[in-house]
């Protein structure tokens, strides 16, 4: 991004398009049902490497909107963020901005985003996306003008709402995204008519994405798991006259949108909470964070699903819950299906050592090992991570317990200093190949045993003992 400022002596309008269950993932898998965002890409400033703070809506949604992800942190469930910096658009409204919220929703008699509505501007749902688009205008005929705009009808629970029109689940996905990529469209479309397209900074991105169970069952969730890449992986795109057009591969959070936008508008805004995102008008990060749950909520092992944070490099990304560590390289591994560290043994002094496989093994690993160890990178990769999630969870564990709620249900530390041992066996096909050396009949009796009937068993250890004794 290129600092300055828009040249027109007026102040900027600012138009957010959230892009509801839209990853990269989503982008690349239904290109067709895109063409308005890519149009937009085009002449925008495109961030390729934006990750969530978060797996679900809501919590993604109030570090949007107050620039940090500690905001639902002290509540030991989903709860009212706590404004550790004020909310930008009530900032904007306070600077003479006509702020609103406009959501279509298939469910408009039910009520929407009930714990943010102190850090929302006034809101507006409808199901006909006519009436939205005439809200849009009559919102936009004034300036300076601040518009969020949400379309929740590709979210997995609304969607069904087009299930009559689609021919399997794939064309429901396809059809539901295309409507959020018809509305953008229908949108930049009133600005270039009315002719102030190029006076309107315009946000768009996505704030998770879904996956059909690829990490477990999980009861049937897709999202609000733990944030493996396809989820917390999304689309942002930036146009303002204050950007250079092009694509953007620096790490960036969802919380550094905030003070982007404030700088890009010229509007004053200071967040001084601690562990605030940044405008990204400065330098780059060099790791970015994300959960599945606030920092007091408690595991959810009927579930499967286990408070799980994550630190993102370019290449790598850590996750810690109370299982331990999984380490994933989510460039050749974007599914994060492979826990590098199944391959290791931590050391207590942090570092790893590659464990001593009890079966053969092929050249191919040998090459990956060798290239792992030629200079550290496998542990160069894990160390800084390590440090600088164990200080994030640490921040989030100290200023949870300062709100007092769910404070018992803080992630232990002691989580860094163990390897997550999920999937371990069957990763390194230890559940079907039988220790080396192990006598054939070892192996039959064990697969037998427990459908021989116990009188049975009884009789045969005898003459197994008579036999040994003789």
């Amino acid at each position: 991004m290129m600092p300055g400022r828009n040249p027109s002596s007026h102040r900027p309008n600012l138009l957010v398009v959230h892009l509801e269950s839209v990853a990269w993932q989503t982008f690349h898998a239904f290109p067709e049902s895109f063409p308005n965002l890519s149009a937009l890409m085009a002449n925008s400033r495109t961030y390729r490497m934006h990750i969530a703070p978060a797996t679900s809506t809501q919590m993604v949604l109030s570090a949007f909107l107050h620039a940090n992800d500690c905001e639902m942190d002290s509540c030991a469930d989903l709860g009212p963020p706590a404004a550790h910096n004020p909310s930008f658009f009530n900032v904007l409204a306070e600077h003479g901005y006509g702020t609103a919220f406009l959501c279509a929703t298939a469910y408009p008699d039910r009520p929407i985003l009930r714990l943010l509505e102190k850090s929302l501007p006034p809101l507006a749902k409808t199901r006909d996306f006519a009436d939205l688009l005439s809200a849009f205008e009559a919102r936009s005929a004034s300036g300076p003008f601040a518009i969020y705009v949400w379309s929740q009808v590709p979210h997995v629970n609304a969607n069904l709402a087009l299930a009559g029109h689609a021919i399997g689940l794939h064309d429901l996905f396809a059809g539901s995204a295309a409507t959020a990529d018809n509305l953008l469209g229908a949108l930049v479309e009133i600005l270039r008519r009315r002719g102030i397209l190029d006076d309107t900074t315009i946000v768009a991105y996505g704030d998770h994405g879904d996956e059909l169970w690829t990490h477990g069952f999980k009861f049937g969730l897709m999202h609000g798991i733990e944030p493996y890449m396809p989820l917390v992986h999304t689309p942002l795109v930036i146009r303002s006259a204050a950007v250079a057009p092009g694509a953007d591969n620096r790490l960036v959070s969802t919380i550094d949108l905030g003070p982007t936008v404030m700088a890009l508008l010229g509007v004053p805004y200071e967040a001084r909470f601690p562990l605030s995102g940044r405008s990204l008008l400065g330098e780059p990060r060099d790791v970015v964070f994300s959960q599945n749950y606030t920092a007091s909520q408690p595991d959810d092992p009927a579930r499967d699903v286990r408070k799980t944070f994550a630190a993102i490099d370019r290449f790598h990304a850590l996750h810690v819950s109370s299982r331990g560590l999984a380490l994933y390289n989510h460039r050749l591994d974007p599914g994060n299906q492979t826990n590098l560290l199944h391959l290791c043994t931590l050391e207590p002094d942090g570092r790893v050592t590659a464990v001593e496989l009890s079966q053969p093994r092929h050249d191919h690993l040998e090459t990956v090992r060798h290239l792992w160890h030629r200079g550290g990178q496998l542990q160069d990769a894990l160390s800084p991570l390590r440090d600088a999630l164990r200080d994030r969870v640490a921040a989030k564990n100290d200023h949870a317990a300062r709100g007092n709620d769910g404070a018992g249900h803080l992630l232990d530390l002691a989580a860094f200093d163990r390897i997550d041992p999920t999937g371990r066996a069957a990763f390194l096909n230890e559940t079907t190949r039988p220790p080396p050396g192990e006598p054939l009949h070892h192996r039959a009796w064990r697969a037998v045993r427990p459908f021989v009937p116990t009188p049975v068993r009884r009789v045969l250890r005898r003459l197994r003992q008579q036999g040994t004794a003789a």
